[in-house]
């Protein structure tokens, strides 16, 4: 009787095992608590014919440290890292970032971003004219 016990005290301490491994482990998809951080893009001001000034607000980390934060930009919508783009600091919070080597009487799109181990997030696109 003793072993029929063990071995069934054994056979729930295994079954308790791998549903705490299945379910317990696994990232919730509608959980908020980590993922790519939360930027947005500040309004264009300062526009001159070669310069700008814009920024930013990472308002959450996605849960990991943010390591680069600035703007991108470009003559074609939704600028990425793969543009130009400025290195403003690490860290959640606002900052500022100075445009420059622009093109007189041209079309730019910006954004905000933010990077950490689980990506880089954009902000919402401004646009300006030099």
């Amino acid at each position: 009787m003793k072993t029929k016990t063990t071995f069934i005290l054994f056979v729930a301490i295994l079954f308790c095992s791998l549903m705490i491994i299945q379910f317990g482990c696994k990232k919730d998809e509608n959980n908020d608590d980590g993922g790519v951080a939360t930027v947005t893009t500040t309004i264009i001001t300062n526009i001159t014919q070669a310069t700008a000034t814009s920024g930013g607000n990472v308002s959450d980390n996605g849960g990991y440290t943010v390591t680069a934060r600035g703007i991108c930009w470009s003559t074609n919508e939704n600028p990425t890292l793969n543009d130009n783009y400025t290195t403003d600091g690490s860290g959640t919070g606002v900052f500022i970032s100075e445009i420059t080597g622009l093109t007189a009487n041209t079309s730019y799109y910006v954004r905000a971003y933010a990077t950490n181990s689980e990506g880089t997030a954009y902000g919402n696109q401004e646009t300006f004219i030099t």
